[in-house]
């Protein structure tokens, strides 16, 4: 085989190694990232995750759990399953419910969810306890959540612990949030890898080809 086209075909195989190499990487980033994917089932989260909607979602230390984010709780009051919620308040924090309306340390809470009817189902008053969160579903009017176990010894709050391992980063529900930067890049990586891999084992197999097809040529003689 010539040098040139050995050059080329070697080339080609190291493209190719390439491809394989950031392909790999891409899916590591995914697989040890602690990410995990899952199925909305009830209606507590409507109308943002309706059933049948996938979710996203990663692991966080108890201390990473925010206000307002939505996780999927690990059994909390004994429920079947891991029922999915939205931090309403975290340890410290004062929650009240009076006259149909919520308030958060003194103020107001005005989103959409509780702008809704049957946003308290009773009036309450809890000072959320360090290392617990209380827990509301987005369908105010029938969700099983925090409200409905303001005596069970913990005013309805939850151990942070049973949030931390999957806390919902993306969902293909409503107002779905982008994909985390860490997942777009291993995305990039991936298919970047597959279109490397893909071109480097095409050169290889055109220019072995073509190498296996010259030798094979009757030689023409010279006159």
């Amino acid at each position: 085989m010539p040098k040139r086209r050995a050059r080329g075909l070697w080339f080609a195989v190291a493209v190719a190694v390439a491809g394989i190499l950031c392909g790999a990487l891409g899916l590591s980033v995914v697989l040890t990232g602690g990410y995990s994917v899952h199925r909305m089932d009830g209606t507590a989260m409507e109308p943002v995750l309706r059933p049948g909607d996938r979710m996203l979602a990663d692991k966080v230390a108890a201390a990473d759990v925010r206000r307002g984010e939505i996780y999927i709780a690990d059994s909390p009051w004994g429920l079947q399953g891991s029922p999915v919620f939205r931090v309403t308040a975290l340890g410290g924090q004062r929650i009240t419910c009076a006259g149909g309306r919520l308030s958060l340390d003194g103020q107001p809470l005005d989103d959409p969810a509780d702008r809704q009817s049957d946003t308290c189902r009773r009036d309450f008053d809890v000072t959320v306890p360090p290392g617990r969160a209380f827990l509301m579903g987005d369908r105010r009017a029938t969700a099983t959540d925090s409200r409905l176990h303001l005596d069970d010894g913990h005013q309805g709050t939850v151990d942070l612990a049973a949030l931390t391992g999957d806390r919902v980063v993306w969902h293909s529900g409503n107002d779905s949030p982008a994909l985390p930067g860490k997942l777009i890049g291993a995305a990039l990586l991936m298919v970047l890898g597959a279109l490397l891999t893909v071109f480097g084992v095409l050169g290889s197999v055109v220019i072995a080809s073509f190498a296996a097809a010259r030798r094979r040529a009757p030689a023409v003689p010279l006159d």
